[in-house]
């Protein structure tokens, strides 16, 4: 019972540190202190059972913290908020990996092997958390150090998997003095300055900007309306909606004005393109998120609109439970929040084209997540990435805060400069370094321009990033083979 409560409350002390909190240096306790859990002669002892309860709970504890705006959405009406209790099966669902990483952990005997394999092992976890099924990327150690410019630097070389497998490693150092033959303790300890030279070199080519080729100057202006969902609105707000967003139009002289998912309160059909073209001044480009109907589908879609075309992107990832719902006849409670009708899943490329300089990533809503995802061939010329979402649904806590950092890391991760707007914040304009450079707040109301520099393309490492996880996950399996042969001898 001892260790489950140990597990539990470090559970907890994890979940802290990621966003809103960052408190980063609580890593080097709670790492060393699992560890040091983890290969007690006490705890190893215990059945398999033990170990997979242990995990579990760490990761219910984790998850509590964490994932605590998880239940917001059902509180957005009477009528679903009852059925709030469900959204727990998706803290039950991800502490399982954890239950299973300390499960196999326990096939570990020799303490070198265990102490290398440990960090691959979460990281594995990641992996196949956000791959099995639909896929949940949310959960991710990389997302700890995205307010940091060594976090940002270090992304850009080894990816979010790659940075995740860093974070744990160091929060692993004082575990080293736990082991106690002297050669096993320098042997690592030599690993460990190895690394850092690594990373202190990487962070320091990071500093000096290569990007010496840029753009003209451009003016973009984000507009956070910062108003309830078309759902809770009756007939009257919604004509004020419009009538709110056209006089931001109208009264708009930037290069790009770039609304959130969603902000057009109606289907954006052609005669509505037409209308928001009429609307523009000379030189300004819209971008809006818009439900869109085609014969019998529905579409999240975001609209580049100047007064000479209307090009058009749809959301190819799309959320469940938010925009589709699986075995929809057996909840059919869930329409408030995903409506009656499933959305259709986007065919055309990742890509929208302002000018022969201005090249956009179109990523709508929790897309960002998905970075394995997002750059391919078509589109790995695209110079800034336009990242539309509402999250409303997140409620005012740590949700909108851990979905904006997590397109922080992209900026620098793609080495594109990144515009987000979002319907109740937070907003922002990030550049390619993963640097904010200008921001409106959570739950402001506001239209704010900002003059952005944009780099022609840069090169970015998207293949090598893909390849890390294959990487730790093989070293994670040797490891266990080279544990199973100590274990034969």
């Amino acid at each position: 019972m001892k260790f489950f409560i140990k597990f539990f409350l470090c559970g907890i002390l994890t979940g802290f540190l990621f966003p809103p909190f960052f408190l980063i240096p609580i890593g080097f306790i709670i790492f060393p202190y699992l560890f040091n859990l983890a290969q007690s002669k006490e705890f190893a002892y215990l059945s398999y059972k033990h170990h997979f309860t242990s995990g579990f709970l760490y990761g219910i504890g984790f998850f509590s913290v964490y994932l605590v705006w998880i239940r917001e959405p059902f509180f957005l009406d009477d009528l679903t908020k009852n059925y709030s209790i469900i959204s727990y099966l998706l803290i039950l669902y991800c502490s399982l990996f954890f239950g299973i990483i300390f499960f196999i952990l326990k096939f570990f005997n020799n303490i070198l092997i265990k102490f290398i394999v440990f960090p691959g092992l979460i990281v594995s976890g990641e992996y196949i958390c956000a791959s099995l099924s639909y896929g949940f990327p949310w959960f991710s150690f990389s997302l700890i150090h995205a307010a940091n410019f060594t976090g940002t630097s270090i992304i850009f070389y080894i990816g979010t998997y790659g940075l995740s497998f860093i974070s744990i490693v160091i929060f692993l150092f004082p575990a080293i003095f736990l082991i106690e033959e002297l050669y096993k303790k320098q042997l690592i300890l030599k690993i460990y300055l190895i690394l850092f030279i690594i990373l202190t070199v990487l962070v320091i080519l990071r500093i000096k900007p290569s990007d010496n080729n840029s753009v003209d100057q451009i003016s973009i202006s984000l507009a956070q309306i910062n108003l309830p969902t078309n759902q809770k609105l009756e007939n009257k707000k919604i004509e004020y909606k419009l009538k709110y967003i056209v006089d931001i139009i109208k009264n708009t002289n930037s290069d790009i004005l770039v609304f959130a998912e969603n902000n057009y309160p109606f289907f954006l059909e052609r005669k509505d393109g037409k209308f928001l073209q009429n609307s523009l001044n000379p030189g300004t480009a819209l971008i809006i998120g818009s439900t869109r109907k085609e014969n019998t589908n529905y579409f999240n879609s975001m609209f580049l609109i100047n007064q000479k075309k209307i090009n058009k992107f749809d959301k190819k990832i799309l959320v469940p439970f938010g925009e589709f719902v699986p075995l929809r006849k057996f909840l059919s409670f869930m329409d408030f929040i995903a409506g009656s009708s499933d959305f259709a899943i986007g065919a055309e490329k990742r890509r929208l084209q302002l000018s022969d300089k201005i090249k956009i990533l179109p990523i709508i809503c929790y897309e960002i997540l998905y970075f394995w995802k997002m750059i391919d061939s078509t589109n790995h010329d695209t110079n800034i990435i336009i990242n539309i979402t509402n999250d409303s649904w997140f409620g005012n806590f740590s949700g909108p805060y851990q979905h904006f950092y997590f397109s922080k890391l992209r900026a620098a991760e793609f080495n594109k400069h990144l515009i987000r707007v979002s319907n109740n914040g937070v907003s922002a304009a990030i550049d390619n370094h993963g640097t904010i450079i200008d921001f409106i707040g959570l739950n402001n109301q506001q239209t704010k321009e900002i003059i952005v520099y944009i780099p022609e393309a840069q090169k970015n490492y998207i293949v090598l990033h893909k390849s890390i996880i294959f990487i730790i996950l093989l070293s994670t399996i040797i490891g266990f083979l080279i544990n199973k042969f100590y274990d034969s001898k």
